[in-house]
């Protein structure tokens, strides 16, 4: 009666948000705009459905909770996050319908009408019903804990203790892409959270033959390939991979019990992904447009140095990206680095939501490294494979399939599952018939790398997350109007709006003085004699210590 059903926690988290899509997206099919409606009755007929004993009912409630009271806090302070990913959820919970109209887009309206928006259709929903953009963030926390409990599900099927289980499944889900984003509306870290819980049903309906993993790979494939361009090629890569090597093991039952759930989960991923998809082609535009076709957008050629994503093949792009300094290109310097050293820079770039280079971690190329040592060391050990290590070595096959298709692999963003693939070495090595001794230091190496995320992150939006909140009090307390030059980042001024503070929005020179920001190159506000008042004791200390220009 007290037993927790890990599986059942999942389906309810990741169900909600299936029928909040699918909701929504019937409305907007039926010319009905997002309502403050849907989110709830979603959360209602989740918990109908699937029933749960009362221990997962309340840790359930509980996860729910908990993002909602996260999301709220923090405060999005990354470019993108802020810009057309905010402007999108804004547009969409004030009434536009993509299917049909154009949007009123206060800025980037190219990204705004023509990417996916599998997220912020339901992060719309959320914010019609709790009526703060930032609780839209949630969702990046429900999935981040989905995809470590199914995990440990996962790892139950394996020859190591619960201890053990618990910490691989920290690992897999600690992505540091899900990290340095989840406080964001980034969706690549959501991505990757989708694809692990894909991979994680699929394992299991094919281990257990239970219904209910069929049903979980239908919703998160639905949900996990409506955020973005890349996420629906690189679906149907690991689903096809997975295909093929069942028939190549003659697993033919499973073959057939999956093919009909994946053809409706096609019509599903079509019905969700009418805009952009079908009304790109509707408008003479290329299906990937603006990425693709005429009239097209290269953003990587931005990002990179010159020549570097013509003049090298996509294994020299993923090499040189995980043996480098995590940041940016130094154009000047195009070099690996020292496994295991650190900069000032690379420190600096942690807590960046769009980490160019080097984006699994300071540390990683060292543990790389370290990790190929131990299978040279351990290699007669490892001679004879058990059927767990055959098992994992062949699920390498189709991470590696998805994250091949992708013709720019340097930006780890893009290639988030590859993260997987040394995991899985790393459980093979934990799962041999031969013990092998000293694997604490790998999986010590990758959580002091994943500690540097999480501090970084840490830190840095509690201090963007509490100056913001002083900004504001600062800006209600005077009871004057804003003026404010909102640039790129018009979601600030509904920022003001949900705190009650009148504006006018005007052209302010960027030499102006002097003026506030709420982050560094976002929004201007004129300081009109404000009424200051003391900052409180996170803000001061941190501002204080560690941020001293403000």
């Amino acid at each position: 009666m007290n037993k927790i059903y890990l599986e059942k926690i999942v389906f309810i988290v990741i169900f909600h948000l299936f029928i909040c899509l699918l909701l929504s997206q019937l409305g907007l099919f039926l010319n009905f705009p997002i309502t403050r409606f849907y989110y709830p009755l979603s959360v209602i007929i989740s918990f109908l459905i699937c029933r749960v004993n009362f221990i997962s009912g309340v840790i359930t409630t509980l996860i729910l909770l908990f993002g909602f009271l996260i999301s709220g806090y923090f405060f999005d302070l990354s470019a993108d996050g802020q810009s057309y990913h905010q402007e999108s959820i804004i547009q969409l919970k004030n009434g536009w319908n993509p299917i049909y109209f154009e949007s009123h887009s206060r800025t980037m309206k190219v990204w705004t009408e023509h990417y996916p928006k599998g997220a912020e259709i339901i992060q719309s929903c959320i914010y019609s019903f709790f009526s703060k953009i930032e609780t839209g963030k949630a969702i990046n926390i429900f999935l981040l804990i989905s995809s470590l409990l199914l995990s440990k599900k996962v790892l139950e099927c394996f020859n190591i203790n619960s201890k053990q289980q618990w910490i691989f499944a920290f690992l897999i889900a600690a992505n540091p892409v899900v990290i340095s984003q989840v406080l964001t509306f980034y969706v690549d870290g959501l991505s990757y959270s989708f694809f692990v819980c894909v991979l994680g049903s699929i394992f299991l309906f094919i281990k257990t033959k239970e219904k209910v993993y069929i049903t979980l790979t239908a919703m998160a494939l639905t949900i996990g390939g409506s955020l973005k361009f890349t996420s629906i090629p690189i679906l149907v890569v690991l689903v096809l991979s997975i295909l093929i090597i069942l028939l190549f093991l003659k697993k033919i039952s499973s073959i057939k019990t999956l093919v009909l759930p994946l053809l409706c989960t096609s019509f599903l991923l079509l019905f969700c992904n009418y805009n952009p998809y079908i009304t790109n082609l509707k408008e003479g535009k290329h299906v990937f447009y603006p990425l693709k076709g005429e009239g097209s957008i290269d953003i990587l050629e931005r990002f990179a140095p010159e020549g570097f994503v013509r003049n090298n093949n996509r294994i020299e792009k993923l090499a040189f990206t995980l043996f480098t300094q995590t940041g940016s290109f130094d154009k000047d310097n195009m070099t690996y680095k020292i496994p295991f050293s650190v900069s000032q820079k690379e420190l600096n770039r942690l807590a960046d939501a769009d980490i160019g280079v080097g984006g699994f971690g300071i540390f990683y190329s060292g543990f790389l490294i370290v990790l190929l040592l131990f299978f040279i060391v351990n290699y007669k050990r490892l001679k004879h494979l058990n059927n767990q290590q055959k098992i994992l070595f062949i699920s390498i096959l189709p991470i590696l399939a998805s994250v091949l298709i992708i013709s720019d692999p340097w930006w780890i963003r893009y290639i988030p599952q590859f993260y997987l693939i040394p995991l899985i070495l790393l459980l093979i090595l934990e799962v041999n018939n031969m013990k092998i001794k000293y694997l604490f230091i790998l999986k010590g190496i990758l959580f002091v790398n994943i500690l540097f995320f999480f501090s970084s992150v840490t830190v840095l939006n509690i201090y963007g997350t509490e100056k913001t909140y002083y900004i504001l009090e600062m800006l209600k307390n005077s009871k004057k109007p804003v003026k404010i030059d909102a640039r790129y980042f018009p979601s600030n001024l509904d920022r003001l709006e949900e705190y009650g503070i009148p504006y006018k929005q005007i052209k302010i020179d960027d030499d102006h003085q002097p003026i506030i920001r709420f982050q560094p190159k976002g929004s201007i506000i004129i300081d009109d004699n404000f009424k200051k008042q003391d900052k409180n004791l996170v803000y001061g200390f941190l501002n204080r210590f560690f941020y001293k220009i403000d």
